[in-house]
């Protein structure tokens, strides 16, 4: 269970940080990378399996959905996987030291249970804030091409 003081650096980071990586997150994948935005199937099993999981249940979430033999038309849907599995590795290592969550040099099953905790808070937080952006992408595509009409 993560202190309180974890809780309140959870959701300070959550607030500064994290917002703006996840909008970046999707934002290049959309605009620069070309792929189309999650569709809602994606948003709602993402967001289901972040709320009701361990931290352990989502990275298999997320490989699954990656290695996931996607027709070509949903290839878009491989690329975020991808690509979020790279963030969560960085994230993860960025636990001990930039965001000082958790004890650098802690071992053991102790210490692996507390990065788990924080990890899922983190990837949590994340998601949501990915999620609500990825609403905003859809609605101004759908705009430019309703204008393009």
């Amino acid at each position: 269970m993560p202190t309180p003081e974890q809780l309140r650096k959870l959701r300070y980071l959550s607030d500064t940080v994290l917002y703006a990586e996840a909008v970046t997150f999707i934002r290049r994948l959309v605009n620069d990378e070309d792929c189309s935005t999650l569709p809602a199937s994606q948003v709602m099993g993402l967001l289901n399996i972040a709320n009701a999981s361990s931290y352990a249940e989502l990275e298999s979430f997320i490989k699954h959905q990656r290695e996931r033999n996607w027709p070509a038309s949903k290839s878009s849907i491989k690329t975020f996987y991808t690509e979020l599995e790279k963030v969560f590795s960085a994230m993860r290592k960025r636990i001990t030291g930039e965001f000082e969550l958790v004890e650098p040099g802690a071992n053991g099953k102790a210490a692996n249970q507390e990065t788990e905790e924080v990890m899922v808070l983190l990837a949590r937080d994340f998601i949501q804030h990915l999620i609500a952006e990825n609403g905003l992408l859809a609605v101004e595509k759908a705009q430019e091409r309703a204008r393009r009409r």
